[in-house]
């Protein structure tokens, strides 16, 4: 087998038990690994199932007994590319490792074409296509080489918290401290203290000294969440601070000096509160030098199947799971105008997730107010009838969901087709994991379209 594919012109390692193979996979970087499934202290699909987490780009390759196809269909079912029956002949070796070829080329192509893809559309932790997003992402850029002072607008959950830390992440602070401060989560009189530090003495209770958070991101980013919620007072001194980067800490004399980016943040209207006088309006100015508005998802609504997916693997890394939506679902949650934004919609996939009874989330596990909001409408008004609905006249032995079962089956089976029944391709077809893929190929019974 090495001098037939040697005389093909492939470059051949080799090794004839499992410590050999693994020392030789830990020191090179291999395409196709071609291997028994019996080895003398090991099995290969061991091997396999060792190597495919931290390589899934190889493809794998087994060689079994004449009549032992149940081995080289459990190893198919276990993400190998082919196997092989020995005796193993030449010709056949070759078409199956050209083959092997032709699946790595294209699934490195997939991949840089993926990486490509996802980052146009994501940005650390912001993710969008839409127009209303990439105009974001291009202030985010542009901002973010310059040391000036940024406001984000946005409703509550628009995700102002991650485009602070884009800017942060994407200038040359990102390897200084980036501090974040909700201004509407600490009481005003304890605010100051948070932000300017504060002496020994300076108060009741002041046993020590200690910095705050304009010290504390000396050098990096300090992001004021809800800006709008500090008192008159408060504004004054923050004016000070935006002019000339000094303060006094509580109880000090001692003016100190730091080199802080700020970025504020509200979901209100501030030239609204300078015109009621409950906001300064130098500071607005001070603050507003750059503004960037973060849209609210009913303004970038064709971006919520890739949120949701986002969303949905955040999720799924919080809860060392693989959750996937039931069929049908993207299309619900699509529909709903998410008045809370971001924040309401992973609050909903994370109640979701608790619910669920295993990893596929469903349209029930949702919140009341979703369900409601989709079940009548669109979520956003009354759902008009397509065509094809106007035109279909269900009779009474129609079944929904023996439709979807039936379209589910259909699509598997050409991905299947289409992918010369590699699992792994055909889950890459039909937008699925592999466990998901194998759970349906056993539920419709297609086993024997898998190998």
């Amino acid at each position: 087998m090495k001098l037939t594919l040697e005389k093909e012109g492939y470059r051949i390692a080799e090794a004839s038990d499992g410590k050999t193979a693994r020392v030789l996979f830990e020191e090179e970087t291999f395409d196709i690994v071609l291997s028994d499934i019996l080895l003398p202290d090991t099995t290969g699909i061991k091997l396999m199932e060792e190597w495919k987490e931290s390589s899934p780009g190889v493809c794998y390759i087994l060689c079994t007994a004449y009549g032992d196809v149940e081995d080289a269909v459990n190893a198919m079912k276990l993400g190998a590319f082919d196997y092989l029956t020995k005796p193993i002949k030449a010709d056949e070796l070759k078409v199956v490792i050209e083959r092997a070829v032709e699946w790595v080329r294209l699934n490195k192509e997939n991949q840089y074409l993926k990486k490509v893809f996802a980052d146009q559309r994501q940005l650390h932790g912001m993710a969008g296509a839409s127009t209303a997003m990439k105009r974001v992402f291009d202030m985010v850029h542009k901002v973010a080489s310059q040391p000036i002072t940024v406001l984000l607008q946005g409703e509550s959950g628009t995700g102002k918290s991650r485009c602070a830390q884009a800017i942060h992440l994407e200038s040359d602070r990102k390897n200084r401290p980036y501090v974040e401060v909700n201004c509407a989560a600490i009481p005003d009189q304890l605010l100051e203290s948070e932000l300017f530090g504060f002496t020994k003495g300076a108060f009741t209770g002041a046993t020590r000294a200690q910095k705050g958070k304009f010290e504390a991101a000396d050098g990096g980013t300090l992001f004021l969440d809800e800006i709008a919620e500090i008192s008159p007072g408060l504004q004054a001194k923050l004016l000070q601070v935006t002019q000339d980067k000094t303060f006094y800490p509580l109880g000090s004399n001692e003016q100190k000096k730091v080199d802080v980016r700020l970025i504020a943040a509200t979901n209100r209207d501030l030239w609204e509160m300078v015109q009621e006088g409950t906001f300064r309006e130098d500071l607005y100015y001070r603050l507003n030098i750059i503004g960037i508005n973060i849209p609210s998802l009913r303004e970038r609504a064709e971006d919520l199947p890739l949120l949701i997916d986002q969303l949905t693997e955040e999720v799924s890394r919080e809860h060392n799971s693989n959750y996937e939506l039931e069929a049908g679902l993207m299309k619900k949650l699509s529909a709903y105008s998410w008045p809370g934004n971001i924040r309401e919609l992973y609050n909903a996939i994370a109640r979701a997730a608790v619910l669920s009874e295993g990893t596929t989330l469903r349209f029930t596990d949702f919140p009341k107010e979703v369900r409601e909001a989709t079940e009548g409408g669109d979520g956003r008004g009354e759902a008009e009838p397509s065509e094809e609905q106007a035109g279909t006249e269900l009779g009474d032995d129609y079944s929904l969901t023996n439709e979807l079962q039936n379209y589910e089956q259909s699509a598997i089976e050409e991905a299947l087709r289409q992918s010369l029944g590699n699992q792994a391709q055909a889950a890459e077809l039909l937008g699925i994991s592999r466990q998901s893929l194998l759970y349906k190929v056993r539920k419709y019974g297609l086993q024997g379209q898998s190998v």
